[in-house]
C-alpha cells in the first residue's frame, strides 16, 4: 500500500519534471547539432570561397604579367645600350658632385637627375606589376632585392643590375665620399673624434635594397633607422601625374637623446617632440640621402591622397659589422652598450 502511494506520487510530481528536464536536454542538444552542422556548412562554404579567390587571384596575375610583359616587349632590345655602367657611372658621379648638402636638420643632399634619363625610364618601367608585390599590408608592400629570383624576366634583369653595379659600385660609394666629414661625425658623437676617425675609414656597403611600394592611408611616424646604418639613400621613382607633396619630412627632434641598440628608434615613444624642418618633394629621378643620427624623419600618403600607388627604392649604408666590432672593444663599457645586437 505504501509503496502504490509512492509510486503515484513519483508518477503525479516527479515525472513531469523528469520529462520537461529530459525535453530541455534533448532541446538543447537538437540546437546544438543544427549549430554544428551551420558552422560546418559556413566553413565549408569559406574554404570554397577562398579556393575561388586564390583561384582568380592566380588568374589576374598571369593576365596582369602577360600584358605587362607584352607592352614591355620592346625594351629587351635595347637592354644591352642602356645597361652601359660606365655612361652611368660618369653621370650619377657628376649628379652626386654637384648637388647641394645641407646640414639642418642631419647631414642630407637632393640629388635631381641622379640617373641618366634613358636609365631612369628602364628602370622604372621595369618595376614589376604590383600584383606581385607582398599583400600582407595593403598599405605598405616590399620587394626585397634578394626576391628578385621570382620577378618577370625583365625586372629581374634590370633591377640586379641596378642593385649589383650601379647602387654598390657607384651611388653608394660617391655618397659616402660626399658625406665622409659627417660620417666621422656620426661615429665621434658616440666614441670620441679619434672613434669617429677610424671608423669611417672601416669599409661601408649599401644593404637592404627594396622597391616600396605605397598606398593611401600609409603613414610613418618620425623615426632613426636602426644604429647600424649610417646613411639612408631613397630614389623617388615618381610617375607622370604623381604630386610632389607625398616625399619625405625630416624632422627636428626636441630634446637630447640616445639612439642606441639595433631597432627603430621612433622619439615620440621616448617622450620627445619632432618638428618638421624640411620636406624633400617626391619628384621624379631623384634620390634623397641623408646621415642617419640627430635628426628623424618620415612620410604619409593620406587616405584621400590622388596617387593610387607611391614606388621608392630604398637602401642603407653601413659598415662591416665585424670590424666595427673589433673597434668598439676599446672603447668603455658604457658605449659599447649604444651598440647592443650588432651582429
Amino acid at each position: 500500500m505504501l509503496g502504490r502511494l509512492v509510486y503515484q506520487r513519483l508518477r503525479r510530481v516527479l515525472l513531469p519534471d523528469f520529462r520537461r528536464l529530459w525535453r530541455r536536454d534533448i532541446d538543447a542538444r537538437i540546437k546544438d547539432l543544427q549549430l554544428e552542422s551551420r558552422v560546418k556548412d559556413l566553413q565549408q562554404r569559406l574554404a570554397a570561397t577562398q579556393s575561388e579567390l586564390s583561384f582568380l587571384r592566380v588568374a589576374h596575375r598571369k593576365l596582369a604579367l602577360r600584358e605587362w610583359t607584352a607592352s614591355r616587349a620592346a625594351l629587351a632590345d635595347t637592354l644591352g645600350s642602356r645597361l652601359s655602367l660606365d655612361r652611368i657611372r660618369a653621370h650619377v658621379c657628376n649628379a652626386v658632385a654637384h648637388a647641394s648638402v645641407h646640414t639642418e636638420p642631419t647631414t642630407y643632399v637632393v640629388i635631381d637627375q641622379v640617373l641618366p634619363p634613358d636609365f631612369y625610364e628602364l628602370l622604372s618601367r621595369a618595376i614589376p606589376p604590383s600584383e606581385f608585390f607582398p599583400d600582407r599590408d595593403p598599405v605598405k608592400q616590399d620587394w626585397e632585392m634578394e626576391e628578385l629570383d621570382r620577378a618577370p624576366d625583365l625586372t629581374r634583369q634590370v633591377w640586379s643590375f641596378f642593385d649589383d653595379h650601379v647602387v654598390r659600385e657607384v651611388l653608394a660609394p660617391a655618397i659616402f665620399a660626399r658625406f665622409r666629414s659627417a660620417v666621422v661625425g656620426h661615429y665621434a658623437a658616440t666614441g670620441g673624434a679619434a672613434f669617429g676617425a677610424a671608423a669611417a675609414e672601416i669599409p661601408h656597403a649599401p644593404v637592404a635594397g627594396r622597391i616600396q611600394l605605397r598606398r593611401p592611408g600609409y603613414h610613418l611616424r618620425p623615426h632613426l633607422d636602426p644604429k647600424r646604418v649610417v646613411i639612408t639613400g631613397l630614389l623617388y621613382l615618381a610617375r607622370e601625374g604623381d604630386r610632389e607633396e607625398f616625399g619625405t619630412q625630416l624632422f627636428r627632434v626636441n630634446g637630447a637623446f640616445r639612439h642606441s641598440g639595433m631597432k627603430t628608434f621612433f622619439p615620440e615613444e621616448a617622450g620627445l617632440t619632432c618638428d618638421v624642418a624640411a620636406s624633400v618633394p617626391f619628384r621624379a629621378n631623384s634620390l634623397l640621402a641623408f646621415v642617419n643620427s640627430g635628426a628623424a624623419h618620415g612620410a604619409t600618403l593620406p587616405a584621400d591622397a590622388p596617387l593610387d600607388e607611391r614606388y621608392t627604392f630604398q637602401f642603407y649604408i653601413k659598415p662591416d659589422d665585424g670590424k666595427l666590432k673589433k673597434l668598439l672593444q676599446d672603447l668603455p663599457e658604457d658605449v659599447r652598450a649604444d651598440w647592443k645586437g650588432l651582429a
